[in-house]
C-alpha cells in the first residue's frame, strides 16, 4: 500500500509538471457516508430525532476531510477536492431543502470555506434531482457539479438559473441514451449537451452521467 501511495504522489507531481489538472478524489460526504453506517432508514430518523448527535458527526468528518486535504497539499499541490453525496432521487432531493440547510450546508460550507482559501475547487457529483438543493451546494462553495441527471433535473433550466454561478460536469445519459439510441441519436444527445451548457467563457465539462 505504501508503495502504491508512493507511485501515486510520483504520478501526480509528474502530471503538475507537465501542466495537468489533478484532484483529490474521496466517494461519499455527509450523506452517502453516514447512510452506509446507519443505513437510509434510521438516518433520515436521526435527522429528526438525534439532530445533535449528526452534527457531531458531521463535525468529525469534516474535520477528517479537512485532514486529508491538507495531507494531500503537504504531498503535492491538487487543483481539486472531487466527491460524491447522491443527494437526489428521480424526482427531488432525498430530503427536503430545509433539512439539507440546517443538517448538512454548515458542513458543505466549512469544507468549502477551506478549499477556497487553499485555491482548490470542490467537484461535487450528486445523482437525482438535485434543483432544490443547487441554491445551497452553490453558496457552499461547490464549483463543479455532475451530472445534471437527465429526465430528472431540467437541464435548459438549470442552465438558466445556475449557468453563471458554478460549472457543470454535464453527463450524456446512461439510464437511457447509451443504451438504447444508435450513434445518431448519441450524437445528437451530445450536441444538446454542449448546446445547452457551453458558454463563452467557460464553466462547461462534459462526461458521463454516472460511472462507466
Amino acid at each position: 500500500e505504501d508503495a502504491d501511495l508512493q507511485n501515486m504522489i510520483a504520478e501526480a507531481k509528474t502530471a503538475e509538471q507537465d501542466g495537468l489538472y489533478t484532484m483529490l478524489s474521496w466517494w461519499g460526504f455527509f450523506f452517502e457516508r453516514p447512510w452506509s453506517i446507519r443505513g437510509m432508514a434510521n438516518l433520515m430518523t436521526d435527522y429528526y430525532l438525534e439532530p445533535d448527535k449528526i452534527h457531531r458527526l458531521h463535525e468529525a468528518m469534516a474535520s477528517t476531510y479537512i485532514a486529508y486535504i491538507e495531507e494531500s497539499i503537504r504531498l503535492f499541490t491538487p487543483d481539486a477536492f472531487f466527491t460524491s453525496d447522491d443527494l437526489g432521487h428521480q424526482t427531488g432531493p432525498m430530503m427536503s431543502p430545509e433539512i439539507f440547510h440546517e443538517m448538512l450546508y454548515p458542513h458543505y460550507v466549512r469544507v468549502g470555506d477551506f478549499l477556497t482559501k487553499n485555491q482548490m475547487h470542490f467537484w461535487l457529483h450528486s445523482c437525482g434531482d438535485n434543483s432544490l438543493l443547487l441554491p445551497d451546494l452553490t453558496s457552499a462553495g461547490v464549483d463543479v457539479f455532475h451530472p445534471v441527471q437527465k429526465h430528472t433535473m431540467d437541464e435548459l433550466e438549470t442552465e438558466k438559473q445556475f449557468g453563471g454561478k458554478i460549472t457543470f460536469l454535464a453527463g450524456i445519459d446512461v439510464q437511457h441514451t447509451l443504451q438504447e439510441k444508435d450513434p445518431e441519436g448519441v450524437r445528437a444527445e451530445v450536441r444538446f449537451i454542449v448546446d445547452t451548457f457551453d458558454r463563452p467563457e467557460g464553466r462547461m465539462c462534459i462526461g458521463a452521467g454516472n460511472g462507466i
